[in-house]
């Protein structure tokens, strides 16, 4: 079991420090990249430094293994602390923003993301830290019994919180989710200009559109960093594209 975990903490890691190092490559060898994505240097050298450091200590199962694990489990509640306002931008400023186009499906679905969120950031991080930690929490629960249960009850009950918003939102896709309206949203999407970029980033507007016999009420969120579209059916059914603007984020010229 230990081998067993010990080994897909060191995937998980790899897997980070790939889309560090190919974020890393972007910014010094393709014109334009880094200002598009607006990445500094130096993050994204130290982002990649400490997950190859994840990788060799959770390989030789070394001694800051467990402070590792307790670690990405801050960089988890940070990022879910976070994602209400700037969960699009965290996806696209983070150096480990191509594991979250691994996710991001092309038939428009969240599901990937959602487990990528909440089943691997959220309840796989907090039994990961319990795990690492048992030594620490198995001496608590001796010398202090009930301090110790309420940790580990806590625990997983975050854990059990996280699985059950999983499914939650799996469910609430199912029902609002439609691929009409993500295809109309995609569309709009390639059709926005740097012009209007410009002049309206950080602004929102809505407009209303037709294609065929239906109508859509079209939101546009635009920025330099992300471009969001929400298109809304008029049955109440939802579709969302968003990207980086990359060719809008230099110069005008």
């Amino acid at each position: 079991m230990h081998r067993a975990v010990r080994w897909l903490n060191v995937v998980v890691c790899a897997v980070t420090l790939a889309s560090g190092l190919a974020t890393l490559a972007s910014d010094l060898f393709e014109p334009g990249y880094r200002e598009a994505h607006r990445d500094l240097l130096w993050f994204v050298t130290a982002y990649c430094a400490v997950q190859a450091w994840m990788v060799v200590e959770f390989a030789r199962d070394g001694r800051f293994a467990p402070w590792m694990a307790v670690a990405r489990l801050l960089g988890a509640v940070l990022f879910f602390a976070t994602i209400p306002g700037a969960g699009l931008f965290w996806v696209v400023w983070t150096p480990g923003r191509y594991v979250y186009q691994l996710f991001d499906w092309s038939d428009g679905s969240k599901i990937g993301l959602f487990a990528l969120a909440f089943l691997g950031r959220g309840a796989f991080n907090v039994l990961n830290v319990l795990f690492w930690t048992a030594p620490w929490w198995r001496v608590l629960r001796e010398r202090r019994p009930l301090v110790g249960r309420a940790v580990t009850s806590v625990a997983v009950a975050v854990a059990a919180v996280c699985v059950s918003a999983f499914f939650a939102l799996l469910a609430e896709e199912r029902r609002t989710f439609s691929a009409d309206a993500q295809e109309v949203a995609r569309v709009v999407l390639d059709q926005v200009d740097c012009a209007a970029v410009r002049a309206n980033d950080g602004k929102t507007t809505t407009d209303l559109r037709q294609r065929g016999e239906r109508k859509y009420m079209v939101e546009i969120t635009y920025g330099c960093a992300v471009t969001r579209v929400v298109v809304h059916t008029e049955d109440g059914r939802v579709g969302t594209v968003a990207g980086p603007q990359a060719a809008c984020c230099g110069s005008p010229s």
